[in-house]
């Protein structure tokens, strides 16, 4: 049976969001954005905005393509999916393994789609022996992702949902608990999830940013839209888990101060200048994409923006 929104339609609505999202890129239109984006999605565009504006700089247009539509059947007692998502290529980076995952949401069958949330995965292998992905963060952490599952889905490509997304998705408050910790003190081991780059190395990034001066802290919660959890083929679930960090940087004494690197996001997003700070507060926006297996096994993080997050905000108290 044909999900109640076709592949056509699911285009259409993908085209119109790659084109009004260039535009809006090329002009800096914060009003235009809005009308193809949503939920956390359109707060990191808006945020990015204001960061290009801080620093006098221009976004750079991107186009998407090489599209494959994930449309799921509606959900029992519902006439359309209110949820789909798409893998697609940057139009720079068509030959990547990696690949971007967008997903749309309505919220109501008569509603306008829009774009709420965005990552990327590891869609093809990386060749042996493996050839590491570079992130942007405050320093160059080269990773090596967990290629995504197979979803489960029929001949004419329609994917399933889970049947257990209530479930599912508890691994976003899991993970978010994760991240949670004071530096140094983050345990990279977890009977919850594997090891791997976007688990215990990123616990092991953050706890390298200890500093005897300073107290650093982390704290995240799950937030944005809900998405559509998808089937995999081997019965575990696909969860996508939109999380809002805050990121706290305190002198450990009223004789100790912070100094921004000169020319960072955060220096720029503070007013810029050589200040000295007594504490800096930064709001940041996490995209993760989960497996989670079936039978309780602990889920893998198979990729996750937490090493260079998006900025929504960054307030300081200056040092005196």
């Amino acid at each position: 049976m044909a999900p109640a929104l076709s592949q056509s339609e699911a285009q259409k609505v993908f085209e119109r969001y790659v084109q009004e999202n260039a535009a809006s890129d090329a002009k800096g239109d914060t009003e235009a954005i809005a009308t193809v984006e949503g939920g956390r999605l359109l707060e990191e565009s808006l945020a990015s905005r204001r960061l290009h504006q801080a620093k006098g700089t221009k976004d750079t247009p991107v186009q998407y393509t090489k599209p494959v539509f994930l449309i799921p059947r509606p959900a029992k007692g519902a006439t359309a999916p209110q949820g789909f998502a798409v893998l697609s290529k940057s139009d720079a980076q068509e030959n990547n393994r990696t690949s971007v995952l967008h997903y749309f949401t309505r919220d109501k069958d008569s509603g306008d789609w829009k774009a709420v949330a965005a990552s990327w995965v590891l869609t093809e292998p990386l060749p042996e022996p493996s050839e590491p992905t570079p992130t942007s963060s405050r320093e160059i952490v080269m990773l090596r992702p967990k290629v995504m599952p197979s979803l489960a889905q029929d001949s004419s490509g329609v994917v399933e949902l889970s049947t257990t997304s209530t479930a599912d998705t508890g691994v976003c408050g899991r993970y978010a608990e994760y991240l949670t910790f004071t530096v140094p003190t983050g345990k990279p081991d977890s009977p919850n999830f594997e090891r791997g780059e976007f688990t215990s190395k990123l616990v092991e990034f953050f706890n390298g940013w200890e500093a005897k001066s300073l107290q650093r802290s982390l704290s995240f919660r799950p937030a944005g839209k809900e998405l559509p959890v998808l089937r995999l083929k081997d019965g575990g679930s696909l969860v996508t888990c939109t999380l809002e960090g805050t990121y706290r940087d305190k002198g450990r004494t009223s004789a100790d101060w912070i100094e921004t690197n000169v020319g960072s996001d955060t220096e720029a997003l503070l007013g810029g200048g050589t200040r000295k700070w007594a504490s800096i507060e930064e709001v940041w926006s996490v995209t993760a994409v989960v497996e989670v297996p079936p039978g309780g096994s602990p889920a893998a993080v198979l990729s996750a923006n937490a090493y260079g997050a998006t900025k929504l905000s960054v307030k300081g108290v200056e040092w005196k």
